[in-house]
């Protein structure tokens, strides 16, 4: 029997995984086959209305809505969609913390926080209460919505500790001047 031969070439594989998730380095298989087709890659995103990030230094690559300009009407593939408080807030705590790292000399390449070490990052920023429930339950609500939004990657540590990796797309998706408007958003939620 013939082994069926896939009609679909490796680039349509990584153009998919696209709209899905950001692509990096360490897929070494969809990251040289993006390489090796860049221009195709941006050329396809770019028809409906998104543009490819490829940041080789940092070894990633995603897509985001192209905003119009002016009268220019733009296609729309996702919806906007707010991150509750605790989440915004865990976000740029998380990317003022990759700049503290980015900036300290050191070994790793990689920036991992513990489960613990992730709530410490927001804790004093909420008063004292006695529901720890709720507030558990929130703070991992906002974990695993920046796992799905792939700003953080679950990691296995072994043991007691569940771990999780800063990714470095945030620095791409949370630029400077976006992290100031949010804090001083932040800021003005916080005054009664």
């Amino acid at each position: 029997m013939n082994p069926v031969e896939n009609a679909f070439p490796p680039v349509a594989f990584v153009k998919a995984r696209l709209f899905r998730e950001a692509v990096y380095r360490e897929d070494r298989e969809d990251w040289l086959t993006l390489r090796g087709h860049l221009e195709e890659v941006r050329r396809y995103f770019r028809e409906i209305g998104q543009e490819l990030v490829f940041d080789e230094a940092e070894g990633y690559a995603f897509i985001r809505q192209l905003e119009s300009e002016g009268e220019e009407r733009v296609p729309r593939l996702t919806q906007r969609r707010p991150l509750s408080y605790v989440a915004t807030l865990l976000l740029v705590m998380l990317r003022e913390e990759l700049l503290r790292f980015d900036a300290a000399p050191g070994d790793s390449l990689r920036l991992v926080k513990t489960r613990d070490q992730l709530r410490n990052l927001i804790a004093d920023f909420f008063p004292d209460s006695t529901n720890q429930v709720r507030d558990t339950s929130r703070f991992d609500t906002a974990i695993r919505t920046l796992i799905d939004l792939g700003f953080l990657r679950a990691l296995n540590a072994g043991g007691d500790q569940e771990a999780f990796e800063v990714m470095r797309i945030i620095k791409a998706r949370l630029s400077p001047a976006d992290l100031e408007t949010i804090k001083e958003r932040l800021r003005r939620h916080a005054q009664p």
